[in-house]
């Protein structure tokens, strides 16, 4: 076998373990992802990291915004798992409401806001989250409401 047919030999076993590899995480994130979210509605947040580790995180929450579960899924390979998360800004998470979180990093510099961007972007994201909820919810009411109203106004005619 000639050095360029090993090389090309190696360059295919290194691709066939990346997609093994990748195929790995994706079961591992989906199974997370479906666990996570049996606690309530989920925001997401990853943070890429090029030479050191990212990190991908789960929060869920209740409909008040009261965190009831978070999972981190953090390292530099295919061989990190989630993990609980108990802790963030030296606060247990579980039991606290996103809104104590959003504000405490309000505050933060951009030093900060780049080393937490996962985390900001999961908790924005259940804020939009529970706010459109909150106004779906009201719009139905209102229909409620005027649908009762004209079956009076029908009543009455």
């Amino acid at each position: 076998m000639s050095g360029i047919s090993k090389m090309l030999l190696i360059v295919f076993v290194l691709f066939i373990l990346q997609a093994l590899g990748g195929w790995y995480q994706i079961q591992n994130y989906r199974k997370a992802m479906r666990r996570v979210h049996q606690y309530g509605n989920v925001g997401f947040g990853q943070r890429k990291g090029r030479l050191t580790a990212g990190y991908i995180i789960m929060i869920a929450c209740n409909h008040d915004g009261i965190i009831t579960r978070c999972e981190i899924m953090q390292g530099l390979s295919f061989l990190a798992k989630f993990k609980p998360l108990n802790e963030f800004l030296g606060k247990d998470m579980k039991g606290r409401s996103i809104y104590e979180f959003l504000d405490d990093m309000k505050d933060f510099d951009k030093k900060q806001k780049k080393k937490y961007k996962g985390y900001i972007n999961a908790f924005e994201a259940l804020d939009q989250r529970l706010q459109d909820t909150k106004l779906e919810a009201d719009q139905k009411q209102a229909d409620q409401k005027q649908a009762v109203s004209q079956e009076a106004q029908d009543a009455l005619a």
